[in-house]
């Protein structure tokens, strides 16, 4: 196994441990004490909705552009299920189903998901 490859792994090991935290135990948010409206609240926000979704919209034309474009939106729906199946879940679990948010989301997220499977199994 090369540098580069060990790296990769251990870099998703950063983020799976990280993510795995905060998709069982979302209280751990409170060790943070951020609120969204503190300033490193509203950093956070940033953060972890505008910036790492800019990071993975720039990976993916990084990919296209490399004529990865069928491993791109493999990433993609590998993504964008995983956050379906966890808001469907979470809603479940946390109770959240008449906030109109989750009265959004839950559908453009499904189209999404469906959209991006059609094409991949379609292409």
């Amino acid at each position: 196994m090369s540098v580069t490859e060990l790296s990769a792994l251990a870099a998703a090991g950063y983020f799976a441990v990280f993510g795995a935290g905060f998709l069982f135990r979302p209280e751990l948010v409170r060790r943070f004490a951020l609120d969204w409206t503190d300033p490193a609240g509203r950093t956070e926000v940033r953060c972890y909705y505008g910036a790492v979704s800019w990071a993975l919209a720039a990976f993916i034309v990084h990919l296209v552009r490399r004529d990865l474009a069928t491993e791109a939106l493999t990433g993609v729906l590998l993504l964008a299920t995983a956050v379906l199946v966890t808001r469907l879940v979470g809603t479940a679990v946390d109770g959240g189903r008449s906030h109109p948010y989750t009265r959004t989301a839950i559908p453009v997220e499904t189209g999404f998901v469906v959209a991006v499977a059609a094409v991949l199994f379609f292409a």
